[in-house]
């Protein structure tokens, strides 16, 4: 069984490593699938922070301020590194109650006061917003399959956990299966298509717009591990 513990020793990340901050709304799925890219290079320090205190949206931002921006904050965020931030969060019923736009215009104000902030710093969208719907299995089930999935077959599963489970043998596996990111990004991407206000549509996912952050600093290692997936 090739896994990356095995491949690849951890490498610690350097001085002038590029940060990307992870808000994940899930502490399994998250967490464990975007682990596997923890050390694989040291241009890269990947850090990501589940939620704490609840996992909408509101409370995901509120998280974020306390732990990267707050008197009492644990990580510190370089804007002249051009260090991210990245909500991965799902549809789910947060956008009939109203909770996902408010996140949307907290990331394009930060955005804005980078400059004004920073005089050093040049612009660029440091805090981000990668929406699956309606979960980020989604994004898993594009690791594997190049087409959107007919609805009606996913609606006879319980659940699109459990049909994403059914359609991949054995389950999507995390310690393997993260290393066909690209394949996740083209197919996503492909598949993206998106609501009159600008949300992703049902089956689509943003996720590969973080996925070509992180490959652009793990390229090499994850082509190679992908390549023994056959």
């Amino acid at each position: 069984m090739i896994t990356r513990r095995k491949d690849y020793s951890k490498s610690e990340p350097t001085k002038d490593a590029s940060k990307i901050y992870i808000v994940c709304e899930g502490k399994g799925s998250e967490p464990d699938y975007f682990g596997f890219f923890e050390g694989l290079s040291s241009n890269l320090e990947l850090i990501v922070i589940p939620p704490e205190e609840g996992t909408d949206p509101l409370k995901l931002m509120e998280l974020a301020e306390r732990i990267l921006l707050g008197d009492t904050r644990k990580h510190t965020i370089d804007y002249l590194q051009q260090d991210k931030i990245w909500f991965a969060i799902d549809t789910d019923s947060w956008e009939k109650e109203g909770k996902i736009a408010p996140l949307r215009n907290f990331c394009r104000a930060m955005n804005a006061r980078i400059t004004e902030k920073y005089s050093e710093a040049k612009p660029y969208e440091a805090w981000n917003v990668a929406q699956s719907n309606p979960c980020f299995e989604v994004w898993l089930y594009y690791h594997h399959y190049a087409d959107r999935p007919d609805r009606e077959d996913v609606e006879k599963q319980p659940s699109v956990k459990a049909y994403v489970n059914k359609q991949i043998a054995g389950g999507f596996d995390y310690q393997r299966d993260p290393a066909r990111l690209q394949d996740a990004i083209d197919n996503s991407e492909k598949n993206y298509t998106q609501q009159d206000n600008g949300n992703p549509d049902w089956f689509a996912t943003e996720q590969f717009l973080l996925g070509k952050e992180i490959m652009g600093f793990v390229k090499t290692e994850v082509r190679k591990l992908r390549n023994k997936l056959g």
